[in-house]
């Protein structure tokens, strides 16, 4: 299944360009559109994204709208990988999997390599519920606490999921909105949260990726 490498269209916006087209995918292949924020105490949030959260926890539990919500505080850590994709120390806030995924998708190997000189970025899931997780896009924001910085790093419209390895890569540049690496990594002292979300607006994980 290949991925989707033109705009995506969205009420009322043209979404940008993604990488799909440079990612390796196996047999889960995947595919989605991001979640709305959720209000902290440091976010101020659109009003067209506090509908989007009102309808959406007619659907979520409360923990996976807690799960959400602390998704969007400050990074201030990583989990360190090497480009094996050996784990050398974990933070326990990443890649953490939301209530209403667990049990159907897995981080099976973290990013890495993670800190990253500006090599692509690998990240393998494990897809183990058929039928159950609904497409899968990586989102980062080039600004935490603003929703128009939003940019979709990865995407795929596979809906649901098949069973199986999914394999796909970030491309560390693209955390800047004019693709360069060396002002990436001079932003947010290089380090950047990465969203993985499915095509309803559901957080499944999130977590932190560091430029050096």
């Amino acid at each position: 299944m290949k991925a989707a490498n033109n705009s995506i269209s969205m009420p009322g916006r043209m979404m940008p360009r993604t990488s799909g087209d440079r990612n390796r995918v196996m047999p889960g292949t995947v595919g989605g559109t991001p979640v709305s924020r959720i209000s902290t105490s440091r976010i101020l949030l659109p009003a067209m994204v506090l509908t989007l959260i009102v309808l959406a926890s007619c659907s979520r539990s409360q923990d996976q709208i807690d799960f959400e919500q602390q998704a969007f505080r400050t990074p201030e850590n990583y989990t360190e990988t090497t480009p094996n994709g050996e784990v050398i120390r974990r933070d326990e806030d990443d890649w953490r999997i939301g209530p209403m995924f667990q049990g159907y998708v897995e981080v099976q190997v973290p990013p890495f390599p993670n800190p990253t000189r500006g090599e692509p970025v690998q990240i393998e899931m494990l897809v183990t519920g058929v039928g159950t997780v609904n497409g899968l896009q990586a989102v980062a924001y080039y600004d935490i606490f603003d929703e128009r910085s939003r940019r979709i790093l990865y995407y795929h419209n596979r809906s649901p999921l098949e069973f199986g390895m999914l394999v796909f890569s970030i491309y560390p540049a693209e955390f800047d909105p004019g693709n360069n690496f060396s002002n990436a990594r001079s932003r947010n002292n290089g380090l950047h949260r990465l969203f993985i979300y499915d095509n309803r607006w559901n957080l499944i994980t999130y977590g932190d990726i560091k430029l050096e």
